[in-house]
């Protein structure tokens, strides 16, 4: 790679956005789906440098080169090794546009983000994206694009997957930022509900939304660290959780006082959220969602009494068109499509 040259994380031309461990700014660590980092450059051809930190066995990485997407697997070694990816050869000479991108939750793969290779004398430039507002986003399966791409599956259960549909870009948190034209932060894991001990995430030690929502690093094995609310402070945020919570009792919220627990963990979950904004300067508005993936309607009963609770203007109950009805099995990219297009436009509405 003699006629290559090196530009390391840490240069000022990368804009990075998500939920990123950048303690180290050499090797910073991506960790929730949907993070990602991009730049502009010259010359004919680019390369990209990380470290794959799996869990799963295999996974992919997401690159979009000058508007088209591609996809990269990235193997599991008991070591962390640097990876060398040739992204793009044979470009036309001018300036270009790349996005790296995580694809998949933290459940399958973390991975550290070294650095762009360039032709010897191309240069790094900034994106030059300018934003109109900030996205955050709470969520499962769905809102991290969890099967996304399995597309002659529309309206039906899925097929046997091993991630290898997953793709956070599709996903109806990255899409609505696109149509809003906003940065957006997607703190969503496939199976999590909201209390540890339910759900589907981390069988069979099942952990929750309560236990991750304001974590940096959050998926066993790798170390738990909190998350610095100041970083990055929306003006809106999503929350959609109560799709995977009545495993495993499908009854729970029947129950009145695990209905009343579970309402009150949920207000309190978001009330810390609230707080932690609020110290750093900023009021976002929250919206208390389910998504289109079939589910029991009891669980958006239990949101509309939160909501109601709060009796608060900031705090808002919203319900897609074909709510808990649309589908048993992940929604794919029609359907997420679906479900941003609805919330740009609730949005738009109520921010006049």
């Amino acid at each position: 790679m003699e006629d290559k040259i090196f530009i390391k994380a840490s240069d000022k031309a990368y804009s990075y956005m998500g939920r990123i461990d950048d303690r180290d700014p050499d090797c910073p660590l991506f960790i929730y789906a949907g993070s990602m980092v991009s730049a502009r450059f010259t010359g004919t051809s680019v390369g990209i440098k990380l470290i794959p930190r799996l869990i799963y066995m295999t996974s992919t990485l997401g690159v979009i080169i000058d508007g088209v997407q591609y996809v990269y697997e990235m193997k599991h070694t008991d070591t962390p090794q640097e990876l060398y990816i040739q992204a793009a050869e044979g470009l036309e000479e001018g300036e270009h546009s790349i996005t790296v991108f995580k694809r998949t939750a933290g459940s399958h793969c973390y991975f550290s983000f070294l650095g762009l290779m360039l032709d010897s004398g191309a240069k790094l430039l900034p994106d030059g994206k300018n934003y109109d507002m900030n996205i955050e986003v709470y969520g499962d399966s769905v809102s991290s694009g969890e099967v996304v791409e399995a597309v002659y599956y529309t309206g039906h259960a899925d097929p046997e997957h091993h991630s290898q549909y997953d793709n956070s870009w599709f996903s109806y948190p990255l899409s609505l930022a696109r149509k809003l034209n906003a940065r957006v932060h997607d703190i969503a894991q496939g199976g999590i509900a909201l209390f540890d001990g339910t759900g589907y995430f981390n069988y069979p030690d099942y952990i929750g939304m309560l236990s991750v929502y304001d974590k940096l690093s959050y998926t066993p094995p790798f170390e738990l660290s909190d998350w610095d609310f100041s970083k990055y402070i929306p003006d809106i945020v999503i929350i959609a959780i109560g799709q995977n919570d009545a495993n495993p009792d499908p009854d729970c919220l029947r129950k009145p006082e695990y209905r009343e627990k579970w309402k009150s963990s949920y207000s309190a979950m978001l009330s810390d959220i609230r707080e932690k904004y609020r110290a750093a300067g900023g009021d976002p508005t929250f919206i208390l969602i389910t998504t289109v993936l079939m589910h029991d309607p009891i669980w958006d009963e239990a949101l509309d009494e939160i909501c109601a609770g709060f009796d608060d203007k900031k705090i808002r109950r919203f319900r897609f068109s074909r709510n808990g009805a649309a589908t048993p099995g992940h929604p794919r990219i029609p359907e997420q499509e679906e479900m941003a297009l609805e919330l740009s436009e609730y949005i738009k509405a109520q921010n006049g």
